[in-house]
């Protein structure tokens, strides 16, 4: 895919953090897609590339309780914060959307001389299933240019689009709060991406997800047996049944637990899923295992360090 469009940037230098943050997109009078935020370490050489796809570009002049993005760049690590589509949710169910962020990746790996062996990717939610989704094509070898995924960070996410569907069909009428949300969210999103139900369309959804419960081999996540991949989540079931309604089939460890075993029956050796207890709270405060705050990010940069060349 050709991408010939105009580029934008401004870079705020950053002394605390030993960091500059450059801003770049790719249409002039787009800011809301094909977008994205280099966080540049100040160091000799840059010892790898640390992806994030988001929903819309972080403004880093407000401060962020999460010290992520730092712990990298003290590790010489660039984070690439990226906006690939417009659309919300994004699965990355479709190769021509995951090959924007192919191009974006390729573009500041060739800038910067990242080495392409260190190379990785993770998110939240939607967010950490489009890292796997991303993993999976590359793996797969679509990159356009051998782009390749050392290793992958998911919190959260949904894995398995089929039991999503099923859950939010089936069992919405007993969600409350966040989750009744999502799944008033999800019902026209399933109707624009699938042609109808996974009963009559199994297969449009195992090849749209990064793992398939009704599949032997797992679907998707035959593709992901040789990259190293971390996992985490919240299991607290008394909180998602009474505060979100939800059953054990509705939350995404359903999903995360499966494909870990599937995974190591397939012989990977390096996926690695972290379950955590009583740390999930949002912003305000408030109880939310659907949160970032599950992740040990100091951990997490270890973790990432580690598998660097």
């Amino acid at each position: 895919m050709k991408i010939l469009f105009a580029i934008i940037t401004l870079i705020v230098c950053s002394t605390i953090y030993c960091q500059q943050f450059e801003y770049v997109y790719k249409n002039k009078s787009d800011s809301t897609s094909n977008c994205y935020v280099k966080v540049i370490p100040n160091s000799q050489s840059i010892r790898g590339l640390v992806i994030r796809d988001y929903s819309a570009l972080p403004n880093f002049a407000v401060p962020s309780p999460h010290q992520f993005t730092s712990l990298c760049s003290n590790e010489g690590l660039m984070t690439l914060y990226t906006v690939s589509s417009k659309n919300f949710p994004e699965f990355f169910t479709s190769d021509e959307t995951i090959a924007v962020l192919d191009e974006m990746v390729y573009e500041v790996v060739q800038e910067h001389k990242i080495p392409i062996t260190n190379i990785f990717i993770g998110g939240i939610s939607a967010s950490g299933t489009r890292a796997l989704r991303y993993a999976q094509y590359c793996q797969q070898g679509k990159s356009k240019h051998g782009i390749q995924i050392k290793g992958v960070f998911s919190v959260d996410s949904p894995l398995d689009l089929a039991r999503f569907y099923e859950s939010v069909h089936k069992h919405r009428h007993h969600f409350k709060e966040g989750m009744l949300w999502e799944a008033e969210l999800m019902k026209p999103v399933f109707e624009q991406l699938f042609s109808g139900s996974p009963t009559k369309y199994e297969e449009e959804f195992r090849n749209a997800s990064v793992f398939s419960h009704s599949d032997d081999s797992g679907g998707n996540a035959v593709s992901l047996k040789n990259v190293k991949i971390i996992l985490f989540h919240e299991p607290d079931i008394e909180w998602w049944m009474n505060e979100r309604g939800c059953s054990y089939f509705d939350i995404n460890s359903y999903d995360i637990v499966a494909f870990t075993l599937k995974l190591r029956s397939l012989g990977n050796k390096n996926v690695e899923l972290i379950t955590t207890t009583q740390k999930g709270f949002d912003r305000q405060g408030n109880r939310n295992c659907h949160s970032w705050t599950i992740v040990d990010e100091v951990y997490l940069t270890n973790w990432i360090t580690q598998q660097l060349e």
